[in-house]
């Protein structure tokens, strides 16, 4: 089975998560083990409390996250002093690498969401398959604020090129989306949740493991 292929089963097959009330780190201990429901990886933690969503404008699981079930997680770690980052996966459908690429370059600034949206709902909301040429990609971006000609001056900015080397570095680690990721150290195992098994009490454990 090729990547892509695997790809889209696992994100057809992962579970919806539902937030429930958060338990004492107790309980967590106890209902949370290492290589069922997370992973630790060797990349070097963050400096502060992080939770990363590695996302691809292609996944339909990340497009049904985006949608409402985000929205509330990323209330829940506001509140609780966790920083929400986002990064998208570049190896996936014909236009990833530009994607990234566009996405890299409005990072941080208020154009970020409408890009990600505008490319989202081609996909998912027109139902209009993948791009088939520069053409139709450009005018997606443009229809969001991005023109193709400042596309192409900023391709080459050092801090975009940085910021797409940082999320690229997920690649040896991330192969499914969405994924997520705790103080750029503990990838949650999706699969491993149980409906009943609460993603918050989850996150909450593996911001306190050392």
């Amino acid at each position: 089975m090729s990547m892509k292929k695997l790809l889209l089963v696992l994100m057809f097959v992962f579970p919806i998560i539902t937030f429930a009330k958060a338990t004492d780190s107790t309980q967590n201990a106890t209902m949370f083990q290492e290589g069922n429901h997370y992973k630790v990886l060797k990349l070097p933690p963050s400096s502060q409390l992080t939770a990363t969503e590695r996302f691809s404008i292609y996944c339909p699981g990340c497009y049904q996250w985006e949608k409402d079930p985000l929205i509330h997680l990323k209330e829940w770690l506001a509140q609780h002093n966790i920083v929400f980052k986002q990064v998208h996966m570049d190896f996936m459908g014909a236009y990833g690498k530009q994607a990234t690429m566009a996405l890299a370059m409005t990072h941080g600034t208020q154009s970020y969401d409408a890009i990600k949206q505008a490319l989202f709902n081609y996909i998912h909301v027109e139902r209009r398959g993948d791009w088939q040429n520069d053409n139709g990609f450009f005018q997606t971006l443009e229809t969001a604020g991005l023109k193709q000609s400042d596309f192409k001056v900023n391709q080459n900015n050092l801090q975009v090129m940085k910021t797409v080397l940082d999320w690229n570095q997920y690649g040896d680690y991330i192969h499914v989306a969405p994924s997520f990721l705790v103080n750029n150290r503990y990838l949650i195992n999706m699969g491993g949740l149980k409906p009943y098994d609460d993603l918050r009490a989850l996150i909450t454990y593996l911001t306190q493991l050392q």
